[in-house]
């Protein structure tokens, strides 16, 4: 399902980055300004993560999901995704087929809303991002959209 873009500064995010000079790397993170916070995460501003800061720039999206109503729902499904097991399991093919997962399920945590009550899109930054296998529900919208800097 595709829906026209929506303006990724209002409300919040949930993100997913790669580095392209580390491959393996990846973090996951919400913000309600992806561009600033990822500046910050690439050393351009201050207030990155100590993980991303790191790591040193070239840190660039995958995808952003938004259309959480609330912080409490984004940062419920950033736990969540965190926790999908195997935990240890890194690296942006793990991170997506985690992220799959998740989607997929009635509920991200015990005490969260139903998913399906959410409005998400995921904004794909490069189709190669995006494995030809992975599966959503009809009520998650994707797009592509490049360039979330």
């Amino acid at each position: 399902h595709y829906k026209p873009l929506c303006n990724i500064n209002r409300g919040l995010y949930y993100k997913l980055n790669i580095n392209e000079t580390h491959k393996y790397f990846t973090y996951v993170g919400v913000s309600n300004d992806v561009h600033k916070r990822l500046r910050a995460h690439n050393g351009e501003i201050s207030g990155g993560a100590k993980y991303t800061t790191g790591k040193g720039p070239g840190w660039q999206h995958m995808c952003v999901i938004h259309g959480f109503p609330t912080k409490i729902e984004s940062m419920q499904f950033e736990w969540a995704l965190k926790h999908v097991p195997p935990r240890n399991a890194g690296g942006p093919e793990n991170r997506i087929k985690k992220l799959a997962i998740l989607l997929n399920k009635d509920r991200w945590t015990s005490k969260a809303p139903l998913a399906k009550s959410m409005p998400l899109v995921i904004e794909w930054t490069k189709p190669q991002y995006r494995p030809d296998d992975f599966k959503l529900p009809d009520y998650i919208f994707e797009t592509y959209k490049q360039n979330l800097i």
